[in-house]
């Protein structure tokens, strides 16, 4: 099973070249393919079949939207940050409302693909992972999935960084529920694994 998270992290990282999401746009991003598409040897830059219907679509321009920005494809899902009417992380426009969020209906559309959930930025810690607008509503829902998932990142969100001790617990939130990593190129490290006494990797705390 990890060999195969580590697979469907790549393809999750392919994701954001083949759409020219680059950092400075993409915030978060998620996709459901099928599981045959996350073994070795298949090649999605050569396939006809990976992602065809979110092909050929301008995410960029809808994500850098102030209102909204938020991309609702058939296996893939994107969104930046919203700073109209009312600011919002990427994270809570995708999984909020948990019953009904975008991430849940890509969910539904494929019951045992793989699902990868990928953010710029760590959730931070104080609105997305407690309070009003927390995520843990999504991340059940990753949870509950069937088939093989993963949740990763690339940075810590800046104003989360110097506090490790604080940032160690909000991670096991999300790691508790799905396997948590973080990713930089090519290079993808194990945060922390799917159970309620996990213990988070010290690479993933340093900024």
């Amino acid at each position: 099973m990890e060999a195969k998270v580590f697979i469907v992290l790549s393809r999750a990282l392919l994701v954001v070249s083949l759409l020219h999401l680059y950092p400075q746009s993409v915030e978060s991003v998620a996709i459901n393919v099928p599981e045959n598409q996350c073994k070795k040897g298949f090649k999605p830059s050569t396939s006809p079949n990976f992602l065809k219907e979110d092909k050929n679509i301008d995410v960029r321009n809808i994500i850098r939207a102030d209102e909204n920005p938020v991309y609702k494809g058939k296996e893939l899902i994107a969104a930046g940050v919203q700073k109209t009417p009312n600011i919002a992380h990427s994270e809570f426009l995708l999984m909020n409302p948990p019953d009904n969020s975008p991430l849940t209906r890509l969910l539904n559309t494929r019951k045992n693909g793989c699902v990868v959930f990928y953010t710029l930025n760590s959730p931070c810690m104080n609105t997305c992972l407690r309070g009003k607008y927390k995520i843990t509503g999504g991340l059940d829902k990753l949870k509950a999935y069937k088939g093989i998932k993963a949740f990763a990142f690339k940075n810590i969100w800046n104003p989360d960084q110097n506090r490790p001790d604080e940032l160690r617990e909000k991670l096991k939130v999300i790691a508790s529920r799905i396997p948590l990593y973080r990713c930089n190129g090519n290079t993808c490290t194990l945060c922390g694994e799917q159970r309620s006494n996990t213990e988070i990797n010290e690479t993933c705390l340093n900024g």
